[in-house]
């Protein structure tokens, strides 16, 4: 191969096992080749080969950007035991990927059998009830499964019988891993006594431990002939395959692409600014868009394409057969069909756009779900696009990088270390009030000192998922346990200061912050009201129950909030309603504008009108000059915080008298 294009062409065309290059060949760089390697979602292990000595950080880097190993050239055995190496963790991973599909297709067996069979089967684990077959629901009366989960067992014996059935139960607990059988009378849906037979034997269901019971009659019991339960595989809506259908299907999908190396793609398609849309033209009139959404789709895709509506303004469909760059012009020939789409609603017309995301299904895939999650990566990813910020775009989902990866797990162990060492840093932003109240008021930002000598900021670990939710909520109470001693230190030296400290997301789902809180603000010697816990709107509007709970928490502790970044949601004052915050920082956005044009000078002045008229205390950030303070300054906000004022400092300096 003596370029991309031939080695993209050789890659799709075949499964090849293992890929041997130089560092640079023919003007080819051999991160070209991981890149479209990663494009295409293939196993396929890189082995470089090359003819200088190498060094331990060229060796690293290699490794780091995905290459399995470097060896000399002239080392021939070498290079033949890494071969053998790869070849050999190849054949587990595809051997793995093969026996996942056995194993469902095994579970699947099991399943059918057991709703199929005449047999009463149930599972019991601590004598209750976690599933039962139709034969089972039908014999005791029951509509569904659910009714009877977490029932005792011992419901379903006559009662002169019960007595006789503890003593067994307690018996057969004492032989683990035995099977047992007893002849019993049980209770029919009409309340009516039976004789009949129970085995019980040692199971395992869902991944749990249990036992497994089969009831069968001491009579003909030919009539109790088990009925299949009819898939409804069909969205009421709009007439499209609905998402347990989808779901099936592309287990199926994926299967054939692991026995027998087909391939193809999930195509995603989410359409854009649908909560907009539907407080736009009212949800009835959005069924009416999505009808004829769904039906372009099937006047697109052939049935065997497996088109399903899969969420309230998410379609998807399977595409078998395509490779990359196939499915990627199919997706964007319905991205464009529906653009121009118009579409007659209430004597109106009503356009829309979609953001599509492509996953593939080929050798390399396994688990079905998340093939689907790629695929609505992907689709989050068309909005990164540069021009496609609004969406309205295609977006292949493409593996992480094996560097970025190591990055990842490198900061959280940097977060790691720094929270048992002590190795943050804590800056201070004064905040100026503008009706002259004496008080004294800073917001705590956390910095992160790494190895270039650059600090990160909060948000560049807060806000990167792949850190964890524990780690996030550790460093939270770091920087509250730090901030409360060095405010009540300050405080001693006679100032009347208060301090925002914002939370991450991950803090507003953990039920005992509040409560650690004001045992901190205790610990610490604090008066109440003098420490103001801060979240952001986006993690509001994600997390509204839990935002609600815990602002309501802690106003009964007498412990203020703050929502910060205000006024960018859809409708920011509903979820506002739910909160009980005493101040509100609007997005730093309104700030940037507020000189830009009348429009944006009137939009903050309504929005700020809007919240002192729900009694808030307003802040707006990022004020870079006199000419915004003074506009400010009569729109009555009660703070601003900026360079202007003074930028993040180490220590809690500022001379407010001065202001």
């Amino acid at each position: 191969m003596t370029s991309l294009d031939d080695f993209s062409e050789q890659l799709q065309g075949k499964t090849w096992d293992l890929l041997i290059a130089e560092p640079s060949c023919h003007g080819v760089e051999y991160m070209d080749l991981l890149r479209q390697i990663r494009r295409l979602n293939k196993d396929l292990p890189l082995i470089l080969i090359t003819h200088d000595d190498i060094e331990p950080m060229q060796m690293e880097a290699a490794l780091r950007n995905g290459a399995v190993s470097m060896v000399p050239f002239d080392e021939s055995n070498l290079l033949l035991l890494v071969i053998q190496r790869e070849l050999g963790h190849l054949r587990s991973r595809r051997a793995n990927r093969k026996l996942e599909v056995s194993l469902r297709e095994s579970e699947k067996r099991c399943q059918g059998l057991l709703q199929s069979s005449k047999d009463a089967v149930a599972y019991v684990h601590d004598g209750m009830h976690i599933f039962a077959n139709h034969a089972y629901l039908e014999l005791f009366g029951y509509q569904s499964p659910e009714e009877l989960e977490g029932m005792p067992i011992m419901d379903m014996i006559e009662a002169s019988a019960q007595q006789e059935f503890k003593g067994f139960l307690k018996s057969y607990s004492q032989q683990p891993g035995q099977s047992s059988k007893l002849s019993t009378v049980g209770i029919d849906g009409d309340g009516k006594p039976f004789p009949m037979n129970m085995d019980f034997a040692p199971a395992t269901y869902a991944d749990e431990r249990c036992t497994q019971v089969i009831i069968r009659m001491r009579e003909d019991s030919s009539e109790l002939e088990a009925k299949l339960e009819e898939v409804r595989s069909r969205d009421l809506l709009t007439g499209l395959y609905n998402k347990p259908y989808f779901l099936n299907r592309l287990e199926e999908a994926v299967d054939q692409a692991v026995m027998n190396s087909a391939k193809g793609a999930v195509v995603y398609l989410n359409l854009d600014n649908f909560g907009r849309l539907k407080s736009d033209i009212g949800i009835v009139h959005t069924d009416t868009v999505l009808a004829h959404i769904a039906a372009t789709l099937k006047e697109q895709l052939s049935e065997r394409q497996v088109t399903a509506r899969i969420g309230e303004d998410i379609f998807a469909c399977i595409l078998m057969g395509r490779d990359a760059e196939q499915a990627l012009a199919a997706a964007d020939k319905l991205r464009d069909i529906i653009e121009h789409m118009l579409i007659e609603v209430s004597s109106r017309t009503v356009t829309v756009t979609a953001s599509i995301g492509v996953a593939l299904i080929n050798e390399n895939s396994s688990k079905p779900l998340d093939i689907l999650q790629q695929a609505h990566e992907a689709a989050d990813g068309v909005r990164k696009q540069e021009g496609h910020e609004h969406g309205n775009g295609v977006n292949l989902f493409l593996p992480p990088e094996q560097a970025k990866e190591d990055e990842q797990q490198d900061l959280e162990q940097t977060l790691v270390n720094a929270i048992k060492g002590n190795g943050f840093r804590l800056l201070f932003q004064p905040l100026i009030n503008l009706r002259g109240e004496e008080v004294e008021h800073y917001e705590a930002l956390l910095r992160l000192p790494v190895s270039d000598g650059d600090d990160l900021s909060a948000a560049e670990f807060f806000d990167n998922p792949a850190i964890n939710d524990d780690i996030k909520r550790k460093v939270d109470r770091w920087v509250i346990l730090h901030t409360t001693k060095l405010l009540s230190e300050h405080r001693t030296k006679g100032h009347n200061t208060r301090m925002f400290v914002n939370l991450s997301a991950a803090s507003l789902a953990d039920e005992s912050l509040a409560n650690w809180i004001g045992v901190a603000i205790n610990a610490a010697k604090l008066p109440k009201g003098c420490v103001i816990f801060q979240f952001n709107e986006e993690d509001a509007g994600k997390m509204l129950k839990q935002c609600h709970d815990f602002t309501q928490s802690l106003m009964e502790r007498g412990i203020p909030t703050s929502i910060s970044r205000f006024g960018c949601a859809l409708k920011p004052f509903q979820n506002l309603k739910h909160l009980e915050t005493t101040y509100v920082k609007v997005d730093g956005s309104f700030t940037q504008e507020l000189g830009q044009s009348p429009d944006a000078q009137k939009h903050l002045q309504e929005l700020l009108a809007q919240l002192h008229e729900e009694e808030k205390r307003t802040i707006v950030p990022l004020v870079e000059s006199a000419n915004a303070v003074a506009s400010l300054w009569q729109m009555g906000v009660h703070f601003i915080q900026g360079y202007y004022v003074q930028a993040p400092q180490a220590g809690m300096a500022y001379t407010f008298s001065d202001e």
